[in-house]
């Protein structure tokens, strides 16, 4: 039996196998975990059970609970006060327990777990061995998360524990946390479950699919796999919610009219080793960003095996000239397509060179179906894509951005960085409208 489990049975309590999969996937070697679960599935009360066998076996411990008011956060600390065991070791304080060496010493301590607001400015300069953040989705800012994983590479081993429900729009501070999961090398989803994991970060999601039912409550029952929670209870739930406090809080849907755009672990099941040969036909896309955003320069062949490179500076409108230029010396360029927008003279740079640039303008009408090709190739796994950390990212911090004309791949904020993503959807659309070739049917 794990070590938790174990610590769980002597406080009188059985972990339900949900709970057991997330104290083992927390006790991982990732610096951060996050769990990311509907409403009323003891996230709370799990977290506090951790934060105190961590207390009670780590020597130095140094914890902290944060939630998103005082009063979340003294409910955390209350869990893990009555689960102390009577320990005659652990003396309680105003929400603090302390490890001391002598009871009747309290101001002598070595180990403590304290329970604070989530609030910026008091959880600078805290060095920790274990943080539980509480309910992310509640931050408007990112200054919550920021002081607190800015705070892990002060004490070797510490560990960053978030728990929450689902937040509102992929460019919250939780949606920025999940999208960088998701862009994670190895991402998984088995029925409601999705599990990213990577060196550094780990994440558990229990969500019903944007394809999936959210009306039939025996499908919403997968993502809430409490035993306390019952069909009979999501169906009344259905029935009391409006339509949007359902989706997010009880299946765990994202909500707002923007949201990511590939389901979890789509991207990294097309990932693969992508093969060239010299002189194949190839088609690309360039995105020169601003002076802040990146640039880049995609390219796919006639079986969909794509490349991509990454630039960011002030050269690196040149260095997407520069790029396309050596694959051309290469393979036969049959195509370059570009938005004109900061590309227009490079474009005539090419074009007395011989190549064919079509410009590709990023308004809805080009970038609906084009976003459209690239989501069903994607998902299909027609495509072959690099092993490219960055290029996943881009693919991560993308959105979908609806509109009553469609939807589009888009950035949620003005600094994020999607321009891999914007250069392979446009490489996409080149390869698959081609003009039909001229024939010659007879003479005049």
């Amino acid at each position: 039996m794990a070590a938790l489990e174990t610590f769980a049975a002597d406080c009188g309590l059985a972990l339900e196998r949900f709970q057991r999969r997330i104290s083992k996937a927390a006790a991982g070697p990732e610096r951060e975990f996050v769990a990311l679960m509907p409403r009323g599935q003891g996230k709370t009360s799990l977290a506090a059970l951790v934060a105190l066998h961590h207390l009670i076996t780590t020597e130095g411990a140094k914890v902290y609970c944060a939630a998103s008011a005082l009063h979340q956060a003294r409910i955390l600390f209350e869990y893990a006060d009555a689960r102390r065991l009577g320990h005659p070791n652990l003396v309680k304080r105003h929400l603090e327990l302390r490890w001391c060496p002598d009871p009747d010493e309290p101001k002598v301590f070595t180990r403590h777990l304290r329970a604070l607001p989530a609030e910026a400015p008091k959880l600078h300069g805290l060095t920790f061995s274990l943080a539980v953040l509480d309910e992310l989705q509640a931050q408007r800012d990112d200054g919550v998360y920021t002081a607190l994983a800015s705070r892990l590479q002060k004490q070797p081993g510490a560990k960053l524990m978030i728990i929450s429900t689902a937040a509102q729009g992929a460019d919250s501070p939780l949606g920025k946390l999940r999208a960088r999961a998701l862009a994670q090398p190895s991402v998984t989803r088995r029925g409601a479950v999705t599990d990213a994991r990577g060196p550094e970060l780990r994440m558990l999601e229990w969500s019903v699919s944007e394809s999936d039912d959210v009306d039939d409550p025996r499908i919403v029952k997968k993502a809430n796999p409490a035993s306390w929670i019952s069909v009979e209870q999501l169906r009344a739930a259905r029935q009391g919610l409006p339509d949007l406090a359902h989706r997010r809080y009880v299946a765990n849907q994202w909500t707002e009219r923007q949201g990511h755009w590939l389901p979890p672990g789509a991207w990294q099941a097309c990932v693969g080793q992508p093969e060239f040969q010299p002189g194949e036909k190839l088609w690309v896309g360039c995105d020169v960003g601003g002076e802040r955003s990146a640039s880049a320069v995609a390219w796919l062949n006639e079986g969909l095996h794509a490349g991509c490179e990454i630039y960011e500076g002030e050269a690196a409108v040149f260095d997407c000239i520069d790029k396309i230029r050596e694959l051309a010396a290469e393979y036969e360029v049959v195509r370059v397509v570009a938005d004109p927008w900061r590309f227009n003279q490079a474009s005539q740079e090419l074009e007395r060179e011989g190549m064919e640039v079509e410009k590709f303008p990023q308004n809805m009408t080009r970038m609906a179906p084009a976003s459209d090709a690239l989501h069903a190739a994607i998902v299909e796994k027609r495509l072959v894509l690099p092993d490219d950390p960055k290029l996943a990212r881009h693919a991560a911090d993308a959105i979908a951005r609806h509109s009553q004309r469609g939807w589009r791949i888009d950035k949620p904020t003005a600094d994020t960085h999607i321009d891999g993503i914007i250069a392979l959807c446009m490489a996409l659309d080149a390869v698959e409208n081609q003009p039909e070739p001229v024939r010659l049917v007879g003479w005049l």
